[in-house]
């Protein structure tokens, strides 16, 4: 998944996942830096995994404690126009663009 961030804009993609489920990922920032919020909801709850502040990317795992959507909210905090790589890999259904 490739997309563009005008300056302060934000996005949020999340895959669909079930409790006890893997997904790997790697997202790499061109032309800036992004502030990222990685977190999942479901059933009701919710769980924060890691936030970052002015990164150019990063990589790990997420597992899912719960079913439901687990992922990223990405926001552009600077002057000019990021691209986002946003790899993902794993046992999730779907990725889907929610903001």
């Amino acid at each position: 998944m490739v997309f563009t961030l005008t300056p302060g804009q934000g996005t949020e993609y999340k895959m669909v996942m079930a409790a006890g489920a893997t997904a790997n990922y790697e997202f790499v920032v061109d032309g800036g830096v992004i502030n990222f919020d990685a977190h999942g909801e479901g059933a009701g709850q919710s769980v924060s995994f890691e936030e970052g502040r002015a990164v150019q990317g990063d990589s790990g795992e997420l597992q899912a404690p719960f079913d439901g959507t687990h992922g990223w909210f990405f926001r552009n905090r600077g002057n000019e126009d990021v691209v986002v790589t946003l790899r993902t890999g794993g046992d999730y259904a779907e990725l889907r663009k929610l903001i």
